[in-house]
């Protein structure tokens, strides 16, 4: 396991466990993260976009594979939704998340429905 599929790893756990200190410590500090509702810039909002809001359902993301090229990792997921409080899975759906890792530390995330496309952008083949 290279530095940066660690990263990768520690950045899906304490997001799923919802270690927000653990999670920060794993980006750089000029992290961009790209959201549905536009790109979060920095530590701080990072933090922000990751915390769970109470109620309805949440999200956890499991990792099926890790490719790497060079500074960037293709994350082959599963995003998996449950109702908050509860194991009981809402429902689940296959993704793709681009890492871009800068000094050992994650400094861009960006999701995909369509895993060939991350594939793609990162230089890797499918």
């Amino acid at each position: 396991m290279s530095s940066n599929t660690a990263a990768v790893e520690r950045f899906i756990d304490t997001f799923n466990r919802q270690d927000l200190d653990a999670f920060e410590a794993v980006l750089h500090p000029e992290v961009e993260i790209s959201s549905g509702r536009g790109p979060r810039r920095g530590r701080e909002e990072a933090r922000n976009w990751a915390t769970f809001k109470p109620g309805g359902v949440q999200q956890k993301v499991v990792i099926e594979e890790l490719r790497e090229n060079g500074d960037a990792v293709v994350a082959l997921t599963r995003r998996q939704w449950y109702w908050d409080g509860t194991d009981e899975l809402a429902s689940e759906e296959e993704m793709a998340h681009l890492f871009t890792l800068r000094d050992g530390l994650v400094s861009g995330w960006q999701p995909f429905d369509d895993r060939s496309a991350a594939l793609r952008a990162a230089g890797i083949g499918s």
